[in-house]
């Protein structure tokens, strides 16, 4: 059997940059993304099983871990990439605390759960947590994205603990300001930011690596010192 991957968000942006690398490497590569449209051009790059799914729903997750099974699929590569920036202040009455653990937590500890034991059996299984630079400082006016992303960089942590136990690499990067489609009619300047294939770069970095050695966080700024 040949090298498998799972790529979540991967109809846009960072997924669809890493799952296209994935691809290009000779990967058999899940790709999910809310809108299964978004993922059919990604055959180009190589054998893309799309699946769609709102993994903020307990039974997309298991759908999706179903599937896997379903298609012999176990996982040497998931990249945890699905997510969204859903501002508001620390006081609001109106809080997206709820819906940014959802989407930015509580689904990529789920689905990672579901696929975990599958996973230990393959041999060098590497997990990816695409995280953010709000991972480890704060945001006033994104409070809830921010709090919703230190919990995911703490459970990166300990995953990487688990992850030494059964030999599974665990990887959590730490992007700035990413340029992708949210950003268009912004005004922003691409050229400041960071592109979304410099993540795929650092996940094929990251694969190229001996067995003995794991980045456990990657850190990415701009240069132009922007968040």
């Amino acid at each position: 059997m040949g090298k498998t991957a799972l790529v979540t968000g991967a109809g846009r942006g960072i997924g669809r940059s890493v799952a296209g690398f994935l691809l290009e490497s000779g990967y058999r590569t899940v790709a999910v993304s809310r809108t299964e449209s978004e993922l059919h051009s990604l055959s180009a790059y190589g054998e893309v099983l799309s699946f769609a799914a709102d993994l903020t729903r307990a039974g997309d997750r298991l759908r999706l871990a179903d599937f896997c099974r379903e298609q012999n699929i176990t996982p040497h590569v998931l990249v945890n990439n699905a997510g969204a920036y859903l501002p508001d202040d620390v006081v609001s009455v109106h809080s997206e605390l709820r819906a940014n653990l959802d989407i930015n937590l509580l689904q990529v500890r789920d689905l990672t759960a579901l696929l975990w034991e599958n996973m230990k059996t393959c041999g060098g299984a590497h997990v990816f947590q695409v995280v953010s630079v709000l991972g480890r400082s704060v945001r006033p006016e994104a409070a809830s994205y921010t709090m919703a992303k230190h919990a995911l960089s703490a459970y990166n942590k300990l995953l990487f603990i688990e992850g030494r136990k059964h030999g599974i690499k665990i990887t959590g990067i730490y992007p700035g300001s990413v340029y992708t489609s949210a950003w268009e009619g912004s005004g922003a300047d691409p050229a400041g930011m960071i592109a979304p294939s410099d993540i795929a770069r650092v996940v094929g970095m990251c694969l190229s690596l001996s067995p003995a050695a794991v980045p456990e966080e990657i850190h990415l700024q701009c240069m132009d010192g922007s968040v």
